[in-house]
């Protein structure tokens, strides 16, 4: 399930328990998005963590031990702040390094003073695993305990909270915050009130990342619903427009069903052959967060579910590499009676921004299309049209405006493509449409 990697968490942990050079590998997010994945198993990784924890306070602790001032004049400790945490030492000892694991501003010092305080290693063995748990679990407990809380809110974008002007000023914003947080880490000794609000304020918006992305992937399997159309259903196009609406992962607002295929046993190739790209989608693929962050940065985010009376669809494209904006096609294959031509319905829309939801009372980001839905649905209609020879398309179904809870504007049409050849859309729901619904009941 987890592409992290059992070596690589434990090297993370076992850095972040290094003086100095912590604060530059934060594991917090990780054991965060570890807790949402507890439903689905991931207790493989949870002890790996919590394993290589142990191991590098071993490492703290025999820094400390073997060369305390130097490593403590390395950190910069206040001695105001040093003289409480001997005092305390001295009184609670064990306790104290437990304790003191389990805050990250005090957490990798504790571990080298116990070591420079003279600490016996068989008791600091004991009880840096027992912090290294305890420390471990509670993150993992605040990433479970929200995924439950985002469950019992529900998942679905209910209203818009903040529409951003540009596409791009989400990752500027993010941008902009590592920038000044690692210049404050950077400079920690001459700002330490500065660094510790720098570095709570990273680990909260890196958490709530964490969480977000742990309830997605964690509902993947979930939007598994993945199963060709009844004819009878595609055939209601002629009557009313459908629509497409958002499945378990909240990235995506309702969109109208505005193409069909007719007669392209093979539309891959045709798109691939037109300059499409292939997404991942969540509905037919198990996706961590790894992979959802590497495909986001190579310009092929996945495709979010959208469900299309319940059934959800594993064909999606995006016409360029590309976050925001980018034109996207999803297709679903419809049962056709046997000697029937293939028919595929399909969804054409524009990606054209960022929007800040709520799902439930909790903010998520989900993707805006762009109101003017029609002149990519043409567009695109056209194109594959001109790229087969003998193709022709046509515009069917009922001729009002859509009404829905989504913003953008459409006249309700489909644009039906026929390859040479094949019957019109009309014909095939007069012959098969009867036939078809009596064989999917």
């Amino acid at each position: 399930m987890m592409s992290w990697g059992i070596p690589a968490l434990l090297l993370a942990t076992m850095i972040n328990q290094l003086p100095v050079i912590s604060v530059f590998v934060p594991t917090e997010p990780v054991y965060v998005y570890l807790g949402t994945q507890i439903p689905d198993g991931g207790w493989t990784s949870i002890l790996a963590c919590m394993l290589g924890a142990w191991i590098g306070a071993q490492g703290s602790f025999w820094l400390g031990r073997t060369a305390g001032a130097r490593v403590l004049a390395r950190m910069n400790a206040a001695p105001a702040a040093m003289h409480r945490a001997q005092s305390l030492f001295e009184r609670r000892g064990a306790p104290f390094v437990v304790i003191a694991q389990l805050i990250w501003p005090i957490a990798t010092l504790s571990q080298v003073l116990a070591g420079a305080w003279g600490m016996r290693p068989r008791t600091y063995v004991v009880v840096s695993g027992l912090g290294a748990v305890l420390a471990v679990s509670q993150y993992v407990a605040i990433g479970y305990v929200s995924a439950r809380g985002l469950a019992a809110l529900g998942l679905q974008p209910e209203e818009p909270l903040l529409v951003w002007l540009g596409p791009y000023w989400v990752s500027i914003g993010l941008a902009l915050m590592l920038l000044v947080g690692t210049a404050l880490i950077l400079r920690r000794a001459r700002h330490a009130l500065p660094l510790r609000v720098a570095y709570a304020g990273l680990l909260a918006l890196a958490m709530f990342v964490a969480v977000n992305l742990g309830s997605l992937t964690g509902r993947a399997q979930a939007a598994n619903r993945v199963a060709p159309l009844p004819l009878s259903l595609a055939c209601r196009a002629l009557d009313e427009t459908l629509v497409a609406r958002t499945g378990d992962t909240p990235l995506h607002a309702a969109q109208p069903v505005n193409l069909a295929l007719i007669g392209f046993d093979d539309p891959a190739t045709l798109l691939r052959a037109l300059g499409w790209l292939r997404n991942r989608t969540y509905a037919g693929d198990d996706l961590d967060a790894v992979e959802v962050l590497k495909l986001t940065f190579e310009g092929l985010p996945p495709a979010s579910s959208i469900l299309l009376d319940g059934i959800a669809t594993d064909m999606a494209w995006q016409k360029a590499r590309g976050t925001v904006p980018r034109t996207q096609l999803r297709l679903w294959p419809v049962a056709m009676p046997d000697g029937a031509p293939s028919l595929y319905l399909g969804s054409v829309g524009r990606i054209d921004a960022v929007t800040l939801r709520l799902s439930g009372r909790v903010p998520v980001l989900a993707y805006d299309l762009f109101p003017l839905i029609d002149s990519a649905r043409n567009r695109e209609a056209e194109a594959i049209g001109r790229a087969v020879t003998g193709a022709r398309w046509h515009l069917v179904g009922p001729r009002a405006p859509v009404e829905t809870e989504s913003q953008f504007e459409s006249d309700g049409r489909l644009a039906a493509l026929q390859a040479p050849g094949t019957p019109g859309f009309e014909r095939i729901c007069a012959q098969g449409g009867p036939q078809a619904a009596g064989t999917q009941g």
